[in-house]
């Protein structure tokens, strides 16, 4: 066993998001990616009022990576141009590949909007490699009874799998390129020991709450990278504690990104955006996702 170096934290940066409060915590400062993953946002938690406007993520397009949302609290109704129309609650993840292209929208569910209610979201972008990009798009709904949880150190840690193998339980998420994504509930005084093959790059934001992971102090909403140096990730809290956490092979592959897409050049990217605009991602209507 051998534990990997903890980098510096990053505190996420406060935005605001058409009056619901939330954080980027990637990329963050001069941390551009931890190579998958490409953009963690935190939304909320807040409590909506009746008659809210909902969330503002009208119909969009996406190419070249995934698009990944933890429901925390309150729910989401997704809806993309390949007919696919689900809303997810509490502790489900919506996991939708845009590979080669889609347009997607994602909103509060209509009784969400009308009585308002409770909201907290993670939503994390995970790149695909160069081979993969072009592969057809692809969208899962988990609700949280499909996450296997496993309990461990006597009731104090409680891990639930999105996605990859993890001790007694793998995630039912089917990413094209492998990921291990979990969240990981510790009570004060818990411990969890996470083991992380070499070479993945990995990572740990707390949610909320105030751990140790290698001995480094990490409070809410920071972001943690850890150095690809070792298998081995001590989480020990100091409070109750939420954190996500995910490691994936680095692709090392050129970045190219703009806004909705990501690809590995620029001719790449203008050929997205041509692609959009003469529909070739198909079609999705604003009343669609009302």
């Amino acid at each position: 066993m051998t534990l990997r170096t903890p980098q510096p934290p990053q505190p996420a940066r406060a935005a605001d998001l058409d009056g619901v409060p939330m954080h980027h915590a990637l990329p963050v400062g001069a941390l551009e990616q931890i190579d998958p993953f490409l953009l963690l946002d935190h939304i909320g938690p807040v409590t909506l009022e009746p008659h809210n406007a909902g969330l503002p993520f009208g119909p969009h397009p996406h190419r070249g990576f995934a698009t990944v949302t933890l429901v925390l609290a309150g729910a989401v109704l997704h809806h993309d141009s390949r007919g696919n129309r689900q809303t997810v609650g509490a502790g489900g993840v919506q996991w939708m590949t845009a590979a080669r292209g889609i347009i997607h929208a994602e909103n509060l569910p209509r009784e969400l909007r009308e009585t308002g209610g409770e909201l907290e979201l993670l939503q994390l972008w995970i790149n695909l490699p160069a081979a993969l990009k072009m592969e057809q798009p692809a969208y899962q709904g988990l609700p949280a009874e499909r996450l296997p949880q496993v309990v461990s150190d006597e009731g104090r840690a409680r891990l639930t799998a999105v996605a990859g193998n993890w001790p007694a339980a793998a995630g039912p998420a089917q990413p094209l390129h492998p990921v291990q994504l979990a969240l990981l509930q510790l009570q004060a005084g818990g411990r969890y020991e996470w083991r992380v093959d070499e070479p993945a790059n990995a990572f740990v934001y707390a949610v909320r709450g105030t751990v140790r992971a290698n001995n480094q102090p990490l409070q809410t909403r920071e972001l943690l990278p850890l150095a690809a140096d070792g298998d081995t990730v001590e989480l020990r809290a100091e409070a109750d504690a939420l954190l996500l956490l995910g490691a994936a092979a680095p692709l090392n592959e050129p970045l190219a990104r703009q806004g909705p897409f990501v690809m590995n050049t620029t001719t790449q990217l203008m050929e997205a955006v041509r692609d959009y605009q003469m529909g070739r991602m198909g079609m999705l209507m604003e009343s669609e996702t009302r």
